[in-house]
């Protein structure tokens, strides 16, 4: 019988897996306005210089910091859960 952490690592491995499949499948060049429906939209080319409206972060870079935030915020979980489970599980002196 597999002990709970080797079947979650082994569930983490098959969506980790699964993740990068369809990374590889993506296309070279996602063709955004072949998927887009079609809308009548007012020019905004004046309002949105480029792709990124001035003083915004790019998608990449909020992608990449809120993954460090998610990361630091599991990290920090992980370590408050686990004082808790040692300071609450008698040690076999205190028993």
């Amino acid at each position: 019988m597999s002990t709970y952490t080797e079947i979650t690592e082994k569930l983490t491995d098959q969506w980790v897996a699964a993740v990068e499949k369809a990374t590889d499948s993506l296309p070279a060049g996602i063709d955004r306005a072949a998927k887009a429906p079609s809308f009548d939209l007012p020019d905004l080319s004046s309002l949105l210089p480029g792709s990124v409206v001035a003083g915004l972060p790019d998608a990449k870079e909020v992608i990449e910091t809120n993954y460090r935030v998610a990361e630091r915020l599991l990290a920090a979980h992980r370590d408050f859960t686990l004082a808790v489970i040692e300071k609450s599980v008698p040690k076999a002196a205190d028993a």
